[in-house]
């Protein structure tokens, strides 16, 4: 074998190996970037007294989903979106079995960002589509409500565009004000990840 040959040989092998040994270093990096997908902080929202719609027509006050004592998920959608909506709706209904096994007494509430456009009517065939769970509740109102509680929750988006809205996640803990929020689009893993840490926080806390 020639000289030349042999120093390719020997660099393709140590590159091989090199690559071998990277492998962990990498997906180390790769899980850290995809935890970096969303971010986790703790809030303090005081609900609104409001009156709203839900997909069926029944008046939903909003205060009360921090005042009966059930938990509450909360996030934002809107029926004509192509985009992330489709993906939070059926992560959040994909999650509703493993939430369950982790804490019953629960409900989710998705919001529609483009309360002009999306009637009760239109949130039921919204919710017929996607054989959503009955704990999954769609909320509609006034373009005022609405804006005035995306505002409240600061899920109020840029221009007011219901295009620029950014996928955002609440889920009720502690005191009566009190949320975790995760900013970021979110899988079923995740939203169930975050709910039993936000239960098991409160256990321990007794």
């Amino acid at each position: 074998m020639s000289m030349q040959k042999s120093g390719y040989l020997i660099a393709s092998i140590t590159l091989a190996l090199a690559m071998i040994l990277s492998l962990p270093a990498l997906a180390e990096t790769n899980s850290k970037s995809m935890r970096k997908n969303f971010v986790v902080s703790e809030r303090n929202y005081a609900l609104p007294a409001i009156e709203l719609h839900d997909q069926n027509g029944a008046v939903v006050d909003v205060a009360s989903l921090r005042d009966s004592g059930q938990r509450t998920i909360i996030s934002f959608i809107f029926t004509s979106c192509a985009g992330i909506c489709p993906m939070i709706t059926a992560n959040v209904n994909r999650s509703v079995p493993e939430l369950e096994r982790i804490e019953h007494d629960f409900r989710i509430v998705l919001i529609t960002v483009d309360p002009e456009h999306d009637t009760p009517e239109r949130l039921a065939a919204y919710a017929e589509r996607f054989e959503t769970d009955p704990k999954i509740r769609f909320l509609t109102g006034s373009r005022d409500q609405v804006f005035g509680l995306l505002r409240d929750l600061e899920a109020l988006y840029e221009g007011s565009n219901k295009m620029n809205h950014q996928p955002v996640t609440l889920i009720s803990s502690g005191s009566a004000q009190a949320w975790r929020r995760i900013d970021g689009l979110i899988g079923s893993d995740t939203l169930v990840e975050q709910y039993r840490e936000v239960v098991e926080h409160e256990r321990e806390a007794g």
